[in-house]
């Protein structure tokens, strides 16, 4: 990396007191949200899924992000002219990383099945809750492809879409920006890595190392279009992968 800061007089917050006083606030409205939905729901006699349920939590986070943003005086309008003139060079530079996530889930599944056959199943309490979570969202996904075409459009623009903006909006814009202000990539990478894997449940093991990874493109292109472009073709791969096998 280099020694001089690539971010500095990048507009974002100058104290860590003020980003987890925000980390804290998105908190605590997506678990607002997610309850008045699930009880909204219940009463209407909507089964939502997961991925349908999250979306207005992802709005909300997303609202807020724009909001703190534009306050300190980030201009939007600008940031996608910006994002605009180089589309097709941040699509190219998206699929070039997507092999570079691909290898990292390799890795992960080979340290993971080694360490399960040399220590004679030792880590099974950590692979089952990511096999039961695996399963129930397979069994989702194939359920709303089932009942509805327009509500499977609806879980892939949720997936897509808007948690690609939303969560490289917040996670590498916000924190990982903040934090790479004062301290050096490792640092900032390993504790926004870990906040973001946090905001995944029981998938945090193989979220974090993905995590760093988006840290580093961002560091290496310093272009949100080519994380948020990644982050789509990565979940719109594994709902695939969900639906068919």
């Amino acid at each position: 990396m280099e020694q001089e800061n690539p971010f500095a007089g990048i507009k974002t917050y100058d104290n860590y007191t003020r980003l987890w006083q925000l980390t804290g606030i998105i908190l605590l409205l997506q678990v607002a949200v997610s309850v008045i939905v699930s009880i909204s729901g219940d009463r209407l006699g909507l089964k939502l899924s997961p991925f349908e349920s999250i979306l207005p939590a992802l709005l909300v986070t997303g609202y807020v992000s724009w909001a703190m943003l534009a306050g300190l005086g980030v201009s939007w309008r600008g940031a996608f002219a910006e994002w605009n003139r180089d589309l097709h060079g941040d699509i190219k530079k998206a699929f070039k990383y997507l092999a570079g996530y691909g290898l990292i889930l390799l890795v992960l599944v080979v340290i993971l099945l080694a360490a399960y056959w040399l220590r004679d199943g030792g880590p099974e309490h950590l692979l089952k809750p990511l096999e039961d979570k695996n399963n129930r969202e397979s069994a989702v996904l194939g359920s709303v492809a089932a009942a509805s075409r327009a509500r499977l459009l609806l879980v892939l623009f949720s997936a897509c879409v808007v948690a690609p903006v939303v969560e490289e909006v917040f996670f590498r814009r916000i924190v990982y920006t903040t934090l790479r202000l004062k301290r050096g990539f490792w640092f900032s990478a390993f504790w926004s890595g870990l906040l973001f894997a946090a905001f995944h449940g029981v998938a945090a093991p193989l979220i974090l190392p993905v995590g760093i990874y988006l840290c580093w493109i961002y560091e290496r292109e310093r272009r949100l279009p080519v994380n948020i472009l990644l982050h789509s073709m990565v979940n719109f791969v594994m709902i695939t992968l969900k639906l068919f096998i």
